[in-house]
């Protein structure tokens, strides 16, 4: 897994972009897209027709599930 960079919790909002969530990870948009395909990650949620997130509490709580498994 790549480097992981460890955000500032008390400013980071309850929503994550794919772009923030490939600058946390270290890897490009596509591979969040990836992940999700192959159901490896966190299943986002759906703001708007046009507008999908995922919550920062899911994407913890599988961090730290893929910590433990490894």
């Amino acid at each position: 897994m790549p480097k992981r960079i460890e955000p500032d919790l008390s400013t980071r909002p309850a929503y994550a972009t794919d772009s923030a969530l490939a600058a946390h990870f270290g890897v490009n948009r596509a591979t969040i897209w990836n992940w999700l395909k192959v159901n490896r990650f966190p299943k986002p949620i759906k703001l708007s027709p046009q507008m999908t997130r995922w919550k920062w509490s899911d994407v913890t709580e599988w961090e730290a599930a893929q910590r433990t498994a490894a």
